[in-house]
């Protein structure tokens, strides 16, 4: 079944009910800077998250995106994301809590079930998705709290709102958005210092209200609240332990009753739960006997037992008020939590047997009653009696060996996994665990940090003077009243609790920053916290596949953040009319979607697009917005034609869209398929698709590390046309690859870099088997010795192509019947000597890449040290003579060869320099990176050939990374006036010597200048704007 996409067209009346109304004074383009219109949207005027919620359906869950959740009217990143995470946690609270169809129809409950189940799942993917993508820019504390914090009503006429911290505390969030690191940190920030959000007067009397206010953080309350709820306890222990007594007089005020009446009066007033029922014992049991005392040995004192009973065990576990809250709660309540769920399994099993253990035990005492009160000599149990016994003590060893089960089989205590140095302290024991502990600390947060929050007793002040009162005016519908009631309840707060760290605009998404804020708080907003995660800068950018990838040891030397500095040239040509109507649709998508009634015309002209030019359009989003690109989106629009390109570069894709290749409905002219970089997807995903694609002629499956033999031996069955194969860095075993070089006759590329255990032997391939169409090969990576590869290629007679990099080749046979055109043989321990036997007749080669030879498989240890290297100066002298007789070659890689100029004479007629003068200056592409002891004279010979009629340097990207070149080789990379791509990172240079490279090379578009010394860190990725700033224009 293949998914349309559909913008949750539903959601257009829900967004369009909270557009403001036009007047005569409306003016007909919007002011998005005014700063009036944006206070009265995102605060007075809040929208419903009830009306988006109900419009939402659980089939349409997948084609939603972010866009769709909350209204245009909320212009701020944090705002737009709080209300688009309020609406999917509150549908997904109403679809959990729905109850299935009830009678005898169970295929019909068994379905709602499973919808609702998948229904769970697709809201927090979605949610999880709100959530990084708000994460992706930079940000401050005070949006996470915004996003955390901000409530919005459910419904028009309400005034009920939620807040992504109830859904938090309430155990209603995904389990990842739960567990994320950002979460704890901004909620403990707010436990321990109070809301970043202030009021910004900055009139004497509002600076000290906000001091007073900051010093009643959500920490300092709840400490407050537990001296006032110890004080209680101490006093119910004082009056249990030292009762009055049945001949004092009868007091109407006792203090000691009046105490406690009043502090449970309180705890009663507040929302209920099961730490409630002790002060209800103790209420009810004064409650009960008022006027009169509550005696010793009454019911009413049992009670008072038990309640004090209740309350002491209580305090050793997370319930509010807790002492486990002084101590760190990431440490603390992770331990509680075991304890009390070890507690509870402990015991559960044994419940079964209560019952019949009260049951005999009644029926016992009944019996014997009366044979006690008749004891005497001569007397002996009945019958009735020995029964009744043997009953009890029957159900009494069931419910030991109940608890001996329950402590084998439930060893909980032992169960924690012990901290690791990368474990979440939470998660210490398991993550059933940490989530419960983070769930008890969140609740807290939210408790000591709601608005206007008063300790018991002092709340029963508040009930009095504004609860009540606001609650007759709102019956009343005066608003204006319920305006002031409000007002008098924030000045009767700082009256009474002195101290409240969140302010009155913690209901409101208005922020400014206070003149008064903490250190701690300037350090956070300068910059002092950590930065939010980057957006990728590389979504929707194809990498070269084909090109050699860096040696360990240039990888190992690129540091950690480059300083690529690019520009645009204007273009030398006209380009197409499609290709600019392209270009401007991928740039304007993401506004045009914003606008209902135009979205809709874009996605029916989308459909209408010729194959060609959907592909097109479909390559340039994925530059632009790839996360535009939902899986509903490319389902309906872009799977079509004769080639498919999906990679993990697009957010949106998911195990759905690969499943929806296999039924296009142009299937059968699909001859390209390129799925990359599917890690989580498995290899019977891939089979299923393939298997329906009888005319594919490419296959690239790049990167999906679960592809395994089903697919290749489904590729062989069914795709027996196929003449480019891609399997690199996957878990497809060699010998699956057998069936499919027999079958597939006319493959002519085959990648299989990345793949352990190569066996030729293993393969049941007959003698005299010959792959005469195969002209690509690459083995990168491999664990291949001479005795595997050499009948590999001897059943390869028109190779071109072929990469043995990374691998344990050290004599390698190649073909003699062809000449190769490519050989990439870099970190390989083939001796100098079979280097050049291997090169001498290639005389067609165009690509050569020969970097860190003798590393032996990209070893560290071997790569650092320059004896292990094996081009030396007279090797490649030697070299030079031999790719001076090419006329086809155009990239030279040389990287990581320390031991080249590292001995010698220099000038002229060092190694490196005769090597740059006769073939690199022909080249398109030379690397020359890592060689440590390249000098600038070494490149004299790109300004200063041996013939004059040579011409400037062909190259179009130089690599002189890690060298010790500095501004004296300015003169010489000037020469290059076709060059491209220039990359000097760690070098000598400085700006001075860079300013004529990039008059001289009018065509330079990149310029790498990491760890650049010479040149101001600030300057590094805007080097071509201070070009222009600082000597273009001076």
């Amino acid at each position: 079944m293949t998914v349309v996409d559909s913008t949750a067209p539903c959601l257009r009346a829900s967004r369009d009910i909270y557009a403001p109304r036009p007047t005569e004074r409306t003016p007909l383009l919007p002011s998005h800077g005014s700063s009036q219109n944006v206070n009265r949207t995102e605060g007075n005027d809040l929208p419903h998250i009830g009306v988006f919620a109900a419009n939402m359906t659980l089939e349409d869950l997948p084609t939603y995106s972010t866009e769709n959740l909350y209204p245009q009217t909320l212009s701020s990143r944090p705002a737009q994301t709080a209300f688009a995470l309020c609406v999917l946690l509150f549908y997904r609270k109403s679809i959990a809590g729905d109850k299935s169809a009830r009678g005898r129809d169970v295929w019909t409950q068994w379905r709602e079930k499973a919808q609702h189940f998948v229904g769970i799942n697709d809201l927090d993917a979605l949610a999880l998705r709100v959530w990084t993508e708000f994460l992706e820019d930079d940000g401050t504390a005070e949006d996470v709290e915004q996003v955390l914090w901000s409530a919005y009503p459910i419904e028009p006429f309400s005034t009920v709102t939620v807040r992504v911290v109830d859904f938090l505390a309430d155990g209603d969030a995904p389990r990842d958005l739960s567990r994320h690191t950002l979460i704890y940190l901004s909620l403990l920030d707010t436990w321990r210092y109070g809301s970043c959000r202030v009021n910004g007067d900055a009139s004497t009397t509002a600076a000290l209200l906000r001091f007073l206010d900051r010093c009643g953080t959500p920490r300092v309350l709840h400490v407050v609240d537990l001296l006032v709820h110890i004080i209680y306890l101490c006093v119910l222990y004082h009056y249990v332990n030292w009762p009055p007594s049945y001949v004092a007089p009868i007091r109407l005020f006792d203090t000691r009753r009046t105490i406690l009446l009043v502090y449970t009066l309180s705890r009663l007033l507040r929302p209920w739960s099961r730490a409630t029922i002790p002060s209800f014992l103790v209420f009810y049991s004064f409650a009960l006997n008022f006027p009169q005392k509550v005696a010793f040995g009454s019911f009413t004192f049992t009670l008072l037992l038990l309640a004090l009973y209740w309350e002491i065990v209580l305090l050793h576990f997370p319930v509010l008020p807790s002492p486990l809250l002084l101590a760190p709660p990431d440490l603390i309540l992770p331990l509680s939590t075991l304890a009390r769920r070890s507690l509870s399994w402990l015991f559960i099993p044994a419940v079964l047997f209560i019952p019949g253990l009260f049951v005999s035990f009644f029926m016992l005492q009944l019996e014997m009653t009366p044979f006690l009160s008749r004891f005497g000599p001569g007397l002996i149990p009945t019958d009735r009696s020995a029964t009744y016994l043997l009953l009890f003590m029957t159900f009494l060893l069931f419910l030991y060996c109940a608890i001996i089960y329950s402590v084998l089989a439930h060893p909980f205590l032992a169960a924690g996994q012990g901290y690791k140095p990368d474990m979440d302290r939470w998660d210490r024991y398991t993550e059933s665990i940490g989530l419960e502990a983070r769930k008890g600390f969140f609740h807290a947060v939210r408790r000591y940090g709601t608005a206007y929050y008063f300790p018991a007793p002092f709340n029963l002040i508040q009930v009095l003077v504004a609860r009540f009162p606001r609650l007759i005016l709102v019956t009343l519908r005066r608003n204006v009243a319920t305006e002031s009631i409000t007002s008098v309840d924030k000045a009767l707060w700082r009256i009474v609790d002195w101290s409240h760290a969140l302010h009155e605009t913690r209901h409101s998404p208005s922020y400014t920053t206070s003149p008064y804020m903490s250190a701690r708080r300037k350090a956070g907003r300068s910059g002092g916290q950590p930065p939010a995660k980057r957006r990728r800068t590389d979504i929707g950018h194809w990498q070269p596949q084909d090109e050699d990838i860096a040696t360990a040891q240039a990888q190992t030397n690129v540091p950690s953040a480059s300083a690529l500095s690019e520009r645009s040239l204007p273009l030398d040509h006209v380009p197409t009319l499609s290709t600019i109507c392209t270009r401007v649709f991928a740039e304007n998508l993401q506004a045009l979607s914003k606008k209902e009634a135009i979205w809709e015309n874009v996605r029916l002209w989308l459909k209408e697009l010729p194959d060609a030019l959907s592909h097109k359009a479909f390559t340039a989003l994925r530059h632009t917005c790839p996360t535009l690109l939902q899986h509903g989106f490319i389902v309906a629009n872009f799977l079509r034609g004769d080639s498919v390109a999906l990679g993990d570069d697009l957010p949106g894709v998911n195990r759905s869209t690969i499943f929806a290749v296999g039924d296009m409905s142009t299937k059968d002219q699909l001859q390209t398929l390129e799925l990359t970089g599917f890690a989580k997807i498995p290899d019977a995903t891939f089979a299923t698709v393939v298997s329906k694609l009888p005319n594919l002629r490419k296959l690239n499956l790049r990167g999906c590390t679960k592809v395994g033999p089903e697919t290749v031996k489904t590729a062989a069955k069914h795709c027996q046309l196929l003449e480019v194969v891609n399997l690199n860095y996957t878990a497809v075993p060699p010998v699956s690859i057998a069936p499919l070089l027999l079958k597939c006759k006319q493959l002519a590329t085959l990648k299989v870099a990345g793949i352990p255990n190569w066996l030729w032997t293993i393969l049941p391939i007959a003698d005299g088997f010959q792959l005469p169409n195969l002209r690509s090969l690459k083995l990168r990576q491999a664990a291949l010795s001479d005795t595997v590869l050499n009948p590999i290629l001897a059943v390869c007679p028109n190779l071109e192509r072929l990469d043995l990099s990374f691998t344990l080749v050290k004599r390698p046979v190649l073909p003699t019947g062809h000449l190769l055109e490519k050989i990439v043989l870099t970190s390989t321990k083939i001796s100098s000597s079979d280097l050049l036997a291997i090169l001498t007749p290639q005389t067609r080669l165009k690509v050569l890449a020969i970097g860190a030879m003798g590393g032996g498989q990209g070893s560290s240890a071997a790569i650092s040290n320059t004896s292990a290297m094996t081009l030396t100066d007279e090797t490649l002298r030697s070299l030079t003579d031999i790719l001076g007789g090419f006329p086809e070659i155009e990239r030279v890689n040389l990287v990581g060869n320390t031991k080249l100029g590292f001995t010698g004479r220099r000038g002229p007629d060092a190694a490196l320099a005769y090597f740059v003068r006769k073939v690199g200056r022909r080249c398109k592409h030379l690397n020359l990176a890592g060689i440590t002891s390249l000098r600038s004279s070494d490149l004299e010979g790109l300004a200063h050939p041996d013939g004059l009629d040579e011409g400037p340097p062909q190259l179009l990207h130089l690599n002189l990374n890690n060298t010790s070149v500095d501004d004296t080789a300015a003169p010489y990379v000037s020469a290059c006036v076709h060059l491209q791509t220039l990359e000097l990172a760690s070098t000598k240079f400085s700006s001075a010597g860079l300013f004529p490279i990039i008059d001289a090379c009018e065509r330079l578009v990149k310029l790498d200048l990491t760890s650049c010394r010479g040149v101001r860190v600030g300057d590094r990725r805007r080097f071509f704007e201070v070009w222009e700033e600082e000597w273009k224009h001076a």
